[in-house]
């Protein structure tokens, strides 16, 4: 009987000191995601200079440029910084908030040379 009940507290404490080892997720953190096919092939229809150009951007590029892109605003700029080296666009999607769609309308952008949108200007009506 006692052998038994040794045998029960040293499982206990080898299970209670496995659990202090394990590394506790921090709150907030979130798992890492991983990039989709969809992502990939995405990715893959940029030409090697749409490519480097666009990882210079999300690589170097500040606020005002990242938000330049469609779909992103301060929160997910803030979110590529952080994530910040990327040697593929498609690891984009690892971004918080940002999913294929997103990455999509980026590389079309991308293909699309970056067109600046005009702002409409309204002109004020004099009586």
């Amino acid at each position: 009987m006692k052998s038994i009940l040794i045998a029960l507290l040293l499982s206990t404490f080898t299970f209670t000191l496995q659990a202090a080892d394990a590394p506790a997720a921090k709150k907030g953190e979130a798992k890492e995601k991983t990039v989709s096919e969809a992502a990939v092939a995405t990715a893959k229809k940029l030409t090697p200079t749409e490519k480097t150009k666009l990882l210079e951007l999300l690589n170097k590029g500040d606020d005002a440029a990242l938000q330049s892109l469609p779909g992103i605003g301060p929160a997910k700029a803030k979110g590529i910084v952080k994530a910040r080296p990327f040697s593929d666009p498609a690891d984009l999607v690892k971004v918080n908030g940002i999913g294929d769609a997103t990455l999509a309308d980026i590389v079309a952008h991308a293909k699309a040379g970056y067109p600046v949108a005009e702002k409409k200007k309204t002109e004020a009506k004099k009586k």
